[in-house]
C-alpha cells in the first residue's frame, strides 16, 4: 500500500458560443477554453492531460512527463453540456434552455458524460444531433514544460481570450508545431513534500524552476478508439487504443512510458446542425493518472478513489489487470452437485447448483447463469436451463463430463466447473 494516492484529475474545457443577429445581417461566435482542477487531495504520478484547440480543430490526448523510466496509465472522460436561446452562455441575463433538462451552466458535476453508441460510437446521447466528433488519430505536440507533480492543470494549447490587443481573432495563442519545432522556456517541478495543488505557487518553497529548457515538437502516439464490447470481442488485446467503456471512461489500453504520449482520444468536433437562435456548447475533458501498484481496489484509491470519479465497471477491471499485470480480484462462479456428486450413471441424470460472489467476496443473489456440458460422446447427453444434467444411457463408461456455470457482467464472461465420471448403467 502506498503512502500517497497516486491518481490525479485534471479537466480542460472548451466551451462555444454562438449568436445570430435577429436582422440576419451577421453572426459571430465566441469559444473559450480553460483548464480547471477536478480534485486537490491527491497526487499526479506524473501525467498531463494536453488540450489543443484552434477553434476548429481539437486534440486530447496524454502524456507522461515523468523522466524516471515510471510507466503511468491514463483514462479519460468527455462530458458536454449545451443551451439554446437568448443569452446562452453569458452569467447574467441568460434565459436559454439547455438542451438536456436538469443541467447547469456553470455547474461541471451536473454536465452529461458521453458514452459510446454501438452503430456509430460518436453517435450517442442528447447532443449528437448538433455535433459530429472524429476521434482516434495523432498529432503534433510539444512537451510540457509543467512539471510540477502537485499541479493537476491541463496543458492547453489555444484559448479564446488569447488574442492580441486590437484583433478580434481569437485564439491567437494557439502554436501549430511541425515536428523538429523547437522552444526555450522555464520547466517547473515540486520543491515540497505533500500532495497539495499550488495553485498560487511561490518560488523555492512549492515549486522549483530550471530556466532555459528547450523542448521539441514530436508527434503523439496514434490511436484507434473502440468500445468496450468491441475489445473483448477482438481478444482483450494490449495496444495503441482508446477502450471507451459504457459508463464514459475512455482507457488507454497500454502503459505510457516515461516522456511519451497516448494517441488522440478526440480530434476533431463538427457542427453539423446549428440552432436558429443563439447557442452554448461545451466540452469538459477529464483525465485520471495512476501507477501500476496503484489502481486501488484495495485500498479505494487509484481508479478507485470515488471522490475522484466512478470505480472501474467489471469489463474495466479486466482491461486494467491486463494491461498492468496486477492481480485485480475477480467474480468467481462456483459449481456444486447434489451430494457432492463425483459419478453419474448412464441413462440417469445429476442436478447441478451454482453460486456467484463478487470481487469483495459478496454473494450476488439474483445471478443467472447458462449452462454447458463438454466430453459427452452420445448426443443425448445434455444440460437444461436450470443445471440438470440428462446422461444418454449408451454413454460410454469413464467419460468425463464438464459441466460449466458461465455467468456475464458488463459483458465479461466468469465461468465455474465441475467435472463427473459417467459409470455404466446398473443392470
Amino acid at each position: 500500500m502506498t503512502s500517497k494516492k497516486k491518481i490525479a484529475a485534471s479537466i480542460g474545457a472548451v466551451a462555444m458560443a454562438a449568436v445570430i443577429a435577429l436582422g440576419g445581417t451577421f453572426a459571430w461566435q465566441s469559444i473559450s477554453q480553460t483548464a480547471l482542477n477536478e480534485t486537490m487531495k491527491t497526487i499526479n504520478p506524473g501525467g498531463r492531460l494536453h488540450d489543443d484547440f484552434n477553434g476548429q480543430n481539437k486534440n486530447v490526448y496524454v502524456e507522461n512527463f515523468t523522466k524516471d523510466g515510471t510507466a503511468i496509465f491514463a483514462r479519460v472522460r468527455l462530458d458536454e453540456y449545451m443551451e439554446i436561446g437568448k443569452g446562452a452562455g453569458a452569467d447574467e441575463g441568460n434565459e436559454a434552455t439547455p438542451v438536456k433538462e436538469g443541467t447547469q451552466l456553470n455547474n461541471k458535476s451536473t454536465w452529461v458524460t458521453r458514452t459510446p453508441g454501438t452503430d456509430d460510437i460518436t453517435s450517442n446521447g442528447d447532443f449528437a444531433a448538433y455535433w459530429d466528433w472524429n476521434m482516434g488519430g495523432q498529432g503534433v505536440y510539444m512537451p510540457t514544460f509543467n512539471m510540477n507533480k502537485d499541479s493537476l492543470k491541463a496543458d492547453v494549447n489555444g484559448t479564446y481570450d488569447g488574442t492580441i490587443p486590437d484583433d478580434d481573432t481569437h485564439y491567437d495563442d494557439y502554436k501549430e508545431y511541425e515536428v523538429g519545432n523547437k522552444v526555450t522556456g522555464d520547466e517547473i517541478y515540486d520543491a515540497d513534500t505533500n500532495d497539495t495543488d499550488e495553485e498560487e505557487p511561490v518560488e523555492d518553497v512549492n515549486i522549483d524552476t530550471v530556466a532555459d529548457q528547450e523542448h521539441t515538437a514530436a508527434l503523439t502516439g496514434t490511436a484507434t478508439v473502440m468500445t468496450m464490447a468491441e475489445w473483448i470481442e477482438a481478444g482483450c488485446q494490449v495496444g495503441d487504443f482508446w477502450v471507451w467503456d459504457t459508463d464514459g471512461w475512455a482507457y488507454w489500453a497500454k502503459p505510457i512510458a516515461s516522456g511519451e504520449t497516448t494517441g488522440l482520444l478526440l480530434d476533431e468536433i463538427v457542427h453539423t446542425n446549428p440552432p436558429s437562435d443563439s447557442w452554448y456548447y461545451g466540452i469538459n475533458v477529464v483525465g485520471q493518472f495512476v501507477t501500476a501498484d496503484d489502481i486501488g481496489f484495495l485500498n479505494g484509491t487509484g481508479f478507485y478513489d470515488t471522490e475522484a470519479g466512478k470505480a472501474p465497471t467489471a469489463a474495466a477491471e479486466v482491461l486494467l489487470e491486463k494491461i498492468t499485470g496486477t492481480d485485480i480480484p475477480n467474480t468467481t462462479v462456483t459449481v456444486t452437485t447434489d451430494g457432492n456428486a463425483e459419478t453419474v450413471e448412464a441413462g440417469k441424470t445429476l442436478q447441478f447448483n451454482f453460486a456467484v460472489a463478487d470481487k469483495a467476496g459478496s454473494p450476488v443473489s439474483e445471478a443467472t447463469v447458462t449452462w454447458s456440458v463438454a466430453g459427452a460422446q452420445q448426443g443425448g447427453t445434455s444440460i437444461a436451463e436450470n443445471g440438470l444434467l440428462t446422461v444418454d444411457g449408451s454413454e460410454t463408461a469413464e467419460t468425463e463430463l464438464t459441466v460449466t456455470a458461465t455467468y456475464t457482467n458488463d459483458g465479461v464472461p466468469y465461468t465455474g466447473s465441475y467435472k463427473v465420471t459417467v459409470k455404466a448403467a446398473t443392470p
